[in-house]
């Protein structure tokens, strides 16, 4: 990696974990004893942000967010992580956080947009260099990218909870820990008064409901389920829920012809009686003794394409 890409890393990438780590105090500001600057600035890439080697197009083309091949105001911002939660805080009202935002862009774009057309080209960055690019930390403009979920972990998480031990309830006592909680603490707050309205309850109770219980009751395991007398019928468990086998439907087919049959047998042949030789109609008819083939099973042929 060459001097100047190192030498960026500390005005620009750097900035974020230094500000995050001083609320533990001691060898996390800066390079460690016996650690030259190039080190430290390797060290903290691969601790924090996970990445052992760039250079300065990688580093351009990460922050080219529309991928036009130009850094426009708004990525500039990025770069900077102006409009990120950690920055705002850092500014009185809005007002004075547009006019942070309008000094560091402006002041970037002077350093190094060359032909002045307010945009930055991957050109006029390798002119200038990584460390060519100014150092706004004193406005609180640390290069913080992701949401504080993600920063908390990159930023403190990874490095000072990061094993069982470090990780207990007693081990979340920094400043940067205790922040954390009140955030969540407050963003439950809301949740619960939201619910206190909508259910015209207290927040208390509406916070209570959320809270786990710690002497709650199983549920009660259901009764078996009884053979019921002369039905045809069979319970069976299958992922807690039973299935049932029903009797066919009374008119089924197969059932209809078995008990047609039996009638059929006892009854009178086929040319005999008041009915004589008429085509049978009902399947007790078509099982009389005699009836001819032609009529006992009759076919029709499909005359139309649909019918096939």
């Amino acid at each position: 990696m060459n001097r100047i890409v190192m030498q960026g890393l500390i005005t620009l990438l750097l900035l974020g974990g230094v500000q995050l780590a001083r609320g533990h105090g001691g060898g996390h500001e800066g390079p460690a004893e016996g650690e030259t600057i190039q080190q430290y600035a390797q060290r903290h890439m691969s601790t924090e942000h996970h990445i052992d080697d760039f250079d300065i197009g990688s580093f351009f083309q990460l922050h080219d967010l529309n991928r036009d091949g130009l850094w426009d105001r708004e990525e500039i911002e990025a770069v900077y992580g102006v409009h990120h939660i950690y920055s705002q805080k850092k500014s009185k009202d809005d007002e004075e956080h547009q006019k942070k935002a309008k000094t560091i862009v402006d002041t970037v774009l002077k350093a190094l947009d060359k032909d002045f057309d307010e945009k930055v080209s991957l050109e006029e960055l390798q002119i200038v260099g990584l460390d060519g690019l100014p150092n706004f930390d004193d406005l609180g403009a640390e290069g913080h990218h992701y949401d504080i979920e993600s920063e908390f972990f990159l930023h403190h998480e990874e490095q000072y909870h990061n094993t069982p031990e470090t990780q207990t309830d007693e081990s979340y006592n920094h400043p940067e820990d205790l922040e954390h909680f009140a955030h969540h603490e407050a963003i439950e707050r809301k949740e619960a008064e939201r619910e206190a309205i909508f259910q015209g309850i207290t927040v208390e109770e509406a916070l209570a409901q959320h809270e786990p219980h710690e002497h709650e009751e199983a549920p009660a395991t259901p009764p078996p389920i009884e053979q019921q007398p002369g039905v045809d019928q069979q319970a069976a468990v299958n992922d807690g829920k039973p299935k049932f086998t029903r009797p066919p439907p009374a008119d089924d087919p197969i059932r209809r012809f078995q008990e047609a049959k039996k009638a059929g047998v006892v009854r009178e042949e086929w040319g005999s009686g008041d009915d004589g030789y008429k085509p049978p109609k009902t399947p007790t008819e078509r099982f009389k003794k005699n009836l001819p083939y032609k009529d006992r099973f009759q076919y029709k042929f499909r005359r139309q394409w649909g019918d096939f």
